[in-house]
């Protein structure tokens, strides 16, 4: 059991563990509302000024309790393996309050996990084209491009070469795992959501995010 404490985790988890147990309980409270609707910022906020420390080290302690539930929940960790967190200096009654949270939420993210992984859809490929008007002296404003987009998404992973898309006899493959977007979008709004999907690829590239994502992968 005591492997499934990565050594990141194991890092950000000493903090809550030096406190009291009332406040371990309102981390397990907090991950729990983290996994129905994402991180809490006010209540993390909060949390932080009373316990006189940032925003980011209460943020990546609850992340830490949530990889816990969800490694414990894919291995089916038993409440005698999990007592092996001894080993890690937790005491009794930490490893009695974490036992509880993870037992009593196996079953949500058992079921999370499952449709995440039934219905997660991946990228295909993407058509576009740029939509404009004519220019003219009687009108008012100056025209707007518009950049029209259509995204392929399947809920398989398959092959990345356009041509796979379709079928061997030359005509698209009708199946009920793909799904398609259509999106439009002016210069500066499109400008921004690149910026956007740039910061967030190198945000995934962290050690603190793989290790997160990591526990969601079978």
């Amino acid at each position: 059991m005591a492997h499934l404490i990565k050594q990141e985790q194991d890092k950000h988890l000493k903090f809550v563990l030096d406190q009291s147990e009332e406040v371990l309980i309102e981390f397990c409270k907090l991950a729990i509302e983290y996994i129905n609707s994402g991180i809490n910022e006010k209540k993390c906020s909060i949390a932080a000024k009373k316990l006189d420390t940032t925003f980011e080290t209460i943020k990546t302690c609850v992340e830490a309790l949530v990889c816990l539930l969800i490694d414990s929940s894919k291995l089916h960790i038993t409440e005698e393996e999990f007592l092996t967190l001894r080993s890690l200096q937790f005491t009794d009654g930490q490893i009695a309050i974490l036992w509880q949270f993870v037992s009593s939420k196996r079953s949500l993210v058992e079921n999370i996990l499952k449709h995440s992984s039934d219905s997660e859809l991946h990228f295909r490929d993407l058509e576009w084209r740029l939509e404009a008007k004519v220019a003219s002296r009687s009108m008012v404003k100056q025209a707007t491009p518009i950049i029209a987009m259509k995204l392929h998404l399947d809920s398989e992973v398959v092959n990345e070469h356009k041509e796979k898309l379709q079928s061997s006899d030359g005509e698209p493959s009708k199946q009920n795992t793909r799904k398609e977007v259509l999106l439009q979008t002016d210069p500066t709004s499109l400008v921004h959501l690149i910026q956007v999907l740039e910061q967030a690829l190198i945000d995934s590239k962290t050690h603190r995010v793989r290790n997160f994502v990591k526990s969601f992968q079978k």
